[in-house]
């Protein structure tokens, strides 16, 4: 029986042909015009948020951050990484006590993006433990600037569940590989602080 190709397979290869044309010489390039200065004050300017108020995030600029996401560049196109949304505010206190990252804050979030991978995607054994954690770091990265782009709170949390809690997790969220956590929310007041000193707070 003849094994047929998987969807990361057939991204890999496209991501390949492009690759060669590319060194080639033979791909045009499709570069869209944009304010740089306004992109340079995204990057410096944004913080990771904590702190949440209760109004729900608009729908437009929830899709806008999403479509950024799923736009985001992957190891040779494979697109690997899901979003896994976390629903109810049962859940979310649920997964304040099992994410460490979030303790005491995340469950506050109006919306809780887990990303989420699926292994089969990743064939080599010398990338296997490292290149799902770059994938979703592009992610995170990709969420912040969209979030700040459109006025939104956002915080990246590392995927540390605690050894005796792993279980509860896969049961309760899902038994994939977790790579962090993505909390959005509407903020009360921001701190901009940054802007002062010059720094970057994560």
């Amino acid at each position: 029986m003849i094994n047929q190709p998987t969807k990361y397979q057939e991204r890999y290869l496209a991501h390949q042909e492009r690759k060669v044309k590319t060194l080639e010489g033979n791909l045009e390039g499709k570069y869209s015009s944009f304010y740089k200065d306004s992109f340079k004050d995204i990057v410096k300017y944004r913080v990771s948020q904590r702190i949440f108020n209760k109004e729900e995030i608009d729908k437009e600029d929830l899709e806008y951050i999403k479509n950024v996401i799923v736009n985001t560049p992957s190891s040779c196109n494979r697109q690997p990484v899901q979003i896994m949304i976390v629903e109810g505010q049962n859940n979310k206190d649920c997964l304040e006590e099992l994410l460490v990252g979030g303790s005491k804050w995340i469950s506050k979030a109006s919306v809780i993006m887990l990303l989420i991978t699926d292994m089969e995607a990743y064939k080599s054994p010398a990338e296997i433990e490292f290149m799902p954690y770059l994938d979703a770091g592009f992610i995170g990265m990709s969420a912040y600037y969209a979030s700040e782009a459109v006025g939104i709170g956002c915080c990246f949390v590392n995927p540390h569940v605690r050894e005796s809690d792993k279980e509860t997790f896969k049961i309760k969220f899902t038994p994939n590989k977790l790579l962090g956590a993505i909390a959005l929310g509407n903020y009360d007041k921001k701190g901009y602080s940054a802007k002062k000193s010059n720094d970057i707070f994560i």
